[in-house]
């Protein structure tokens, strides 16, 4: 199935070659988890928290669905 991701900050560099603004089409298997698309991505644990799919907050154990877009952001911080 495919997906659109959208990687936010510091983290765009670790999308697949060729992608661009910030984001990528890519194939997964079917039943695949958000972490399934950061271990894929070789995203490293401690550069994420926040995680969407269509715009609506989820966890790492979310189940994609084809079509789905998945963005992912860096830990926020501020005061």
């Amino acid at each position: 199935m495919k997906i659109k991701v959208k990687m936010f900050a510091n983290l765009a560099k670790l999308l697949p070659p060729g992608s661009q603004n910030k984001q990528a089409d890519l194939t997964i298997k079917s039943g695949a988890k958000v972490q399934d698309v950061l271990d894929k991505l070789k995203v490293p644990p401690k550069l994420t928290n926040v995680f969407m799919v269509n715009g609506s907050l989820v966890d790492k154990e979310t189940e994609l669905k084809d079509g789905d877009i998945l963005s992912v952001f860096p830990p926020v911080s501020g005061g």
